[in-house]
């Protein structure tokens, strides 16, 4: 008995580690689609914008748009969205099924998020995007209650989602909070590590936090949008090598590298 629980307690660590190691890459990647692909290509398509330099936290440009600075949650949203419904017509669980539900679900919370963000603290992506315009006050209105309808039908969505794939395979929804709590935490300690050594300091809390302990709270709140079944709760995820691996030089691109920030600027 004293085996069978140790042994049990061994593949739930190696199921929390690989989460962590999962959610990490998911936030990472996440994040520079919304700089690199969202911001960056609606910049280098946008006439009167020059791109100066790229990190974890901001594409700094010169030159005035609203494109640019809507485009990275608009590509979050549309990555969410294409990315779940992926995810839904899939079946079985591993470590690439989790990595795709998790990407899918930080970037649908990351879109929508943002609006909850611009519209609280009049500042981000959708603020720039909606700068100048009449009526100003009533446009954070409307972010306020797009952002918050979204962000909490996103999770609906999520957590059903991955609780049918758990299913499948036999595992009951309680294991959800294993998998998703080791991501949210390695993830969001990522961002705010990527953050840190950006040279503008304002940026670690107004994005590296916010970005990542804040927006991303919704994944700690899964596991209660779900009826308790009475499924058991075995190893899914196991020790995989190749995602710590991935990890490991990821995190270490992405703190020590981007963090500091890129010049783009010829």
């Amino acid at each position: 008995m004293a085996a069978e629980s140790g042994e049990r307690e061994g593949g739930m660590n190696r199921d929390r580690a690989t989460a962590a190691a999962i959610g990490a890459l998911a936030f990472a990647v996440a994040d520079m689609a919304h700089e690199a692909l969202g911001h960056g290509v609606a910049a280098l398509l946008t006439p009167g914008i020059t791109l100066v330099s790229i990190s974890t936290v901001a594409l700094s440009t010169e030159g005035a748009s609203r494109l640019v600075p809507l485009a990275g949650p608009l590509l979050n949203a549309v990555l969410g969205i294409v990315c779940m419904a992926a995810f839904r017509r899939g079946r079985g669980f591993g470590p690439a099924a989790f990595f795709v539900w998790l990407f899918a679900t930080v970037n649908l919370l990351n879109a929508f998020g943002y609006g909850v963000y611009s519209a609280v603290l009049d500042f981000g992506d959708l603020t720039a995007a909606v700068q100048g315009l009449e009526h100003h006050f009533a446009w954070r209105i409307v972010m306020l209650a797009v952002g918050g309808v979204g962000y909490y039908v996103s999770l609906r969505i999520a957590a059903g989602s991955l609780a049918r794939r758990l299913a499948d395979v036999g595992v009951g929804s309680s294991k959800l909070s294993s998998l998703t709590v080791p991501a949210y935490v390695a993830g969001s300690t990522l961002l705010l590590a990527g953050a840190a050594l950006n040279p503008m300091a304002n940026l670690v809390l107004l994005s590296g936090v916010s970005g990542g302990f804040v927006c991303m709270a919704g994944l700690l709140a899964l596991r209660g949008m779900l009826p308790k079944d009475d499924l058991p709760t075995p190893s899914v995820l196991g020790y995989a090598r190749g995602w710590h691996v991935a990890f490991v030089v990821v995190a270490v691109f992405f703190v020590l590298v981007l963090g500091r920030g890129i010049p783009l600027h010829v």
